[in-house]
């Protein structure tokens, strides 16, 4: 496992990998809790902020080294969550419960493109189907043993199934198409790296 995640897609010099580094930050962590704070957006909220920070997942696995670089990367959109919940109001049990699915969703996410596109050089169609498929289905089994173990108010599951369901497989799927684009914008070429 060490050795998967310490691969990454292109090489990159020290200063390049930190300045990477520092934008999948902003978008996994700093996005999530300020984001809608300054920019209103209304019920696109979850869509836009969702589909940064699955761009942010994909860019830790292809541009970044490192388990705990990477496991980090995974719990700060939750982190991020939590905070923006604490300083902004509005973070319930239901979704503070939720949070471990998620984390494991994120892993799953990152993980499938470490292993499959950066280390055997899988299609990133095929990948990415896979890894959007695998997150969103983490996700929505938590959900589903929450509202299987929890007394959960009717709007709150209608909410939450729909915020757990199909709006994770829409920016799970934006997030790659926006990665995909990046890829061709940069002309990135396979170069994987080891630590």
């Amino acid at each position: 496992m060490m050795k998967v995640l310490n691969e990454q897609l292109v090489d990159t010099k020290k200063i390049t990998n930190i300045l990477v580094t520092i934008v999948i930050i902003i978008g996994a962590f700093v996005v999530p809790t300020f984001l809608a704070k300054i920019i209103p957006l209304g019920k696109y909220q979850q869509l836009v902020v969702g589909t940064i920070v699955n761009m942010s997942l994909i860019l830790t696995a292809l541009y970044t080294k490192g388990s705990i670089k990477t496991v980090a990367i995974a719990t700060l959109p939750s982190i991020s969550t939590i905070l923006g919940g604490l300083l902004f109001g509005g973070m319930t049990l239901y979704s503070k419960t939720m949070i471990p699915a998620i984390w494991l969703g994120n892993f799953a996410f990152i993980l499938l493109y470490k292993v499959l596109y950066v280390n055997k050089s899988w299609k990133y169609l095929v990948v990415a189907s896979m890894a959007v498929l695998t997150k969103t289905m983490i996700i929505y089994l938590g959900f589903m043993i929450m509202v299987n173990t929890m007394i959960v108010p009717d709007m709150v599951k209608q909410t939450l199934s729909t915020s757990m369901g199909i709006t994770q497989l829409i920016t799970a799927t934006s997030g790659s198409l926006l990665v995909t684009l990046i890829m061709i914008l940069t002309r990135v070429k396979r170069d994987k790296v080891k630590q």
